[in-house]
């Protein structure tokens, strides 16, 4: 122990000697650890760590499965059968959409919720911390009872301990709070207030499907096992309701995968690699500055050595050294993890990280750090106390410390190339998710954009009973808009491009077999105003816009977008073709045969990105309105300026109602590609990096060799050799270390780029473009890296260097 302390002295003196060499390490390090413990946390959450419920290794999640698509929302009336009839759950849930309108001093205030069956909160093993949660008892229209958030508690009502039991008002209607939950419960998406979901048996709740199931297994039950039992109820199910059920199955999936995308475990498992990769670089120049600094303390290590200290001895010292400098670099790296996963979520793009993920420096993430910590210290401190101890000692003694030898040359080289051939494969990385970036930019999203402002409002079902009472808000509010200054257009739609589906029907061909409800194709049904088109400026393709004739008096019309006409009215005039579509209603959706009157240009639904075209069906909100809407607003001038005025003249169609989602549609366009492009920034800084270390790793290895050849170059040139052969000699050193390393990069980046396939666009991952450029960028870094070595090399005067040697 005693000797330790010693060597622990020392190395504290040896290191305050040079703090700016000891400060430079220590930062290095404290980046590189930093940004692998942060990015293990990640990995940790979305790969490792187990979901924060009770026994989550028994969960899982139910989807149906028709024919063609195995991810299917669930209908109401599917959900009670697999309730009754299983015999391999423990207990079974739904959730679906429940956001309420909450009235506030400062006006109205739209909190997410949920709408839960009774068993979510046992099905999780969710306790309340104050009350209770649901029982059967309360699934009726009579019970009114909502279950908080304590996130919801303590902003709303300063975590009142009365507020249990004691009543509220949401959507205008009184409720009764029952009880109060933890705030990191999460599931699905996020939330702060549950109401119980009511079921109904009615035959069109078998047509209706939006509920998401969570179910827990028995004990000893395995995924096949309730595959199997799932099967057979859904083969019943299929011959009771034929029409709707007919050759669908069900989809098993454990809740950890479910809820974890493959995007997700792609973006982690790829971070990871990029930032071990960086650290990895970084070692490798800490090792360089470690040979180097060796280099001039060989004749101390020598004079060690003849005193009596064995290789072992000398090899701990130094060891003693690497260790100190990467508990420094390590306590500094954990510090930067915590701030950066502190501000990670204002950071993180939407939807990357499930709700019900936690990105914390945990125990987990901290051991895994102090992990990290020791192995890098031993990682760069090993090669250079190792080739420290084997230092010939009568030569540098006889040299009287004027020079110091140069070994580990080769070692330094080859650490060089490695670093070049980790830049390429960062490089090429990079450069195929901006190339991707691009793509999605320049993809053409069926509308334009350009001084549109929207956001959304939802109508109560205990203010507006019926579609009739929303068609005459919606024609309200539209008028109030319209007349503003600097309106040119107003639209409603249930969804704007880009969102996503919202609501999915089946539709036929009228005249057309296709083997009952069960068969028939989706669309997503899309509920308008006349003004929709105009508002994001959607070509007319064919036919006719909607117009204040098409009314709930007049036949039911439709409009339908290019993939749709293409891939079912081929070959025919899709003016004036029928198709029967289910019209929403509050009882459930009803078959609506309707005339198609126009087709629009192909708009993408599900983000830029969207790979296949999805259908799309329009139909006139005043043939069939409903519960909420999106508002598209075309003015003359900066969209957001008129946000204010838009809001309050929705207030004076319905002072109580919340609006949501203020956005321009240029930020819808950004967001939906917001996950792109923080994959494509993020390993574009890393590569940056990566392309720094490899310049510095290049050009110590040539300062060094320059340091280390002086005499030979003042040899040359006193032989008659001119500046610039040194110059080309030099620069070529330098190259035969970048051609090294890019050839072994390249070969790495084309077998490990096709990870990135499912997170690429409109490129391949042999995408030769993004090669070459990751190539002529190592190239140009290596030049400059050359350039200051080969510079010094050539300007050395040759009776200088022979005279000090």
């Amino acid at each position: 122990m005693s000797t330790l302390l010693q060597d622990v002295r020392f190395a504290v003196r040896m290191l305050l000697r040079s703090p700016g060499f000891t400060t430079l390490i220590v930062v290095v390090l404290a980046i590189g650890i930093g940004a692998n413990s942060a990015i293990f946390s990640l990995v940790d959450a979305a790969l490792l760590r187990p979901l924060p419920f009770t026994q989550p290794e028994r969960l899982v999640m139910l989807w149906e499965h028709p024919p063609g698509y195995a991810h299917n929302r669930v209908s109401p009336l599917n959900f009670l059968d697999w309730s009754e009839q299983n015999d391999v759950f423990a207990s079974i849930t739904a959730v679906s959409g429940g956001s309420r309108t909450f009235a506030t001093p400062n006006g109205a205030e739209k909190i997410p919720g949920q709408s839960v069956s009774s068993a979510l909160f046992d099905v999780l093993g969710v306790r309340p911390i104050a009350g209770r949660t649901f029982t059967t008892a309360d699934a009726t229209e009579k019970a009114k009872v909502v279950v908080l958030s304590e996130r919801f508690w303590v902003s709303h009502f300063g975590r009142d301990p009365k507020l249990v039991g004691n009543t509220i008002h949401l959507d205008g209607q009184p409720f009764t709070v029952i009880g109060i939950v933890p705030a990191q419960f999460q599931i699905l998406y996020e939330s702060d207030l549950w109401t119980p979901w009511l079921p109904k048996r009615s035959p069109e709740q078998r047509r209706m499907h939006y509920l998401q199931v969570v179910a827990r297994l028995k004990p000893g039950v395995t995924v096949p096992q309730v595959e199997a039992s799932m099967a057979v109820i859904a083969r019943n199910i299929g011959r009771i309701s034929p029409d709707t059920n007919k050759d669908w199955g069900v989809t098993v999936e454990p809740l950890h995968q479910a809820l974890i995308g493959q995007d997700l475990r792609v973006t982690a498992l790829v971070l990871w690699g990029v930032v071990g990769f960086v650290l990895l670089m970084a070692c490798a120049n800490i090792t360089n500055l470690l040979l180097a600094k060796g280099a001039a303390r060989t004749r101390e290590i020598a004079v060690r050595a003849s005193l009596g200290g064995s290789q072992a001895r000398i090899v701990r010292l130094l060891l003693t050294e690497s260790a100190l400098v990467a508990i420094l670099g390590g306590a500094a790296g954990i510090g930067l993890a915590a701030m950066v996963l502190e501000v990670a979520p204002s950071f993180l793009p939407p939807d990357l990280v499930p709700v019900s993920m936690r990105l914390d420096l945990d125990s987990r993430v901290a051991g895994f750090a102090v992990a990290l910590t020791l192995a890098t210290g031993l990682l760069f401190g090993l090669a250079p106390a190792w080739h420290a101890s084997r230092i010939p000692l009568g030569e540098v003694l006889r040299a009287g410390g004027r020079t110091a030898t140069g070994g580990g040359v080769k070692f330094r080289t080859a650490l060089a190339a490695g670093e070049i051939a980790v830049a390429v494969l960062l490089a090429t990385g990079a450069a195929l998710l901006l190339r991707t970036l691009a793509s999605l930019n320049h993809v053409d999203p069926g509308y334009r954009a350009a001084n549109v402002l929207t956001m959304n409002v939802s109508l109560p079902l205990s203010r507006y009973p019926t579609p009739d009472d929303a068609l005459v808000f919606y024609q309200a509010m539209e008028n109030n808009i319209r007349a503003l200054p600097g309106v040119r257009n107003v639209g409603l739609g249930t969804t704007l491009p880009l969102d996503g589906w919202d609501i999915g029907q089946g539709f036929h061909i009228v005249g057309r077999e296709v083997g009952g409800e069960s068969n028939e194709p989706s669309a997503n049904y899309q509920m308008v105003n006349a003004d929709y088109f105009s508002s994001l400026r959607i070509p007319l393709i064919e036919g006719r816009t909607f117009t204040p004739h098409d009314t709930r008096s007049s036949p039911p019309v439709c409009i339908v977008n290019e993939e749709l006409a293409r891939r079912y009215l081929k070959g025919a005039n899709p003016v004036g073709a029928m198709l029967q579509v289910q019209a929403m209603a509050p009882e459930g959706p009803k078959p609506v045969i309707r005339t198609i009157v126009g087709v629009v240009h192909q708009v993408k639904i599900e983000g830029l990105g969207e790979k296949e075209n999805n259908l799309e069906i329009y139909v006139p909100i005043t043939q069939n309105a409903w519960y909420w809407s999106a508002v598209a607003v075309r003015v003359a001038g900066d969209p957001m300026a008129f946000a204010p005025s838009v809001r309050a003249a929705i207030g004076r169609a319905d002072k109580d109602l919340a609006v949501t989602r203020i956005r321009t549609m240029d930020e819808v366009a950004a967001q939906s590609i917001a996950q792109p492009r923080f994959r494509a920034q993020l390993l574009g800084t890393f590569a940056a990096v990566a392309l720094i270390l490899a310049s510095v790793g290049v050009f110590g290895v040539l300062a060094f060799s320059v340091s280390q050849r002086t005499r030979e170059f003042g040899i040359r040139m006193a032989l008659g050799a001119r500046s610039e052969d040194v110059l080309r000699l030099v620069v070529g050193s330098g190259l035969r270390i970048t051609v090294a390393g890019l050839a072994i990069g390249l070969v790495a980046a084309a077998a490990l780029t096709r990870l990135l396939r499912s997170l690429l666009y409109g490129v391949k991952p042999l995408d030769p473009i993004a090669f070459a450029a990751a190539v002529a960028l190592l190239i140009a870094v290596a030049l400059v890296a050359c350039a200051a070595p080969a510079i010094r090399a050539a300007r050395v005067d040759p009776v200088v260097a022979l005279r000090v040697e």
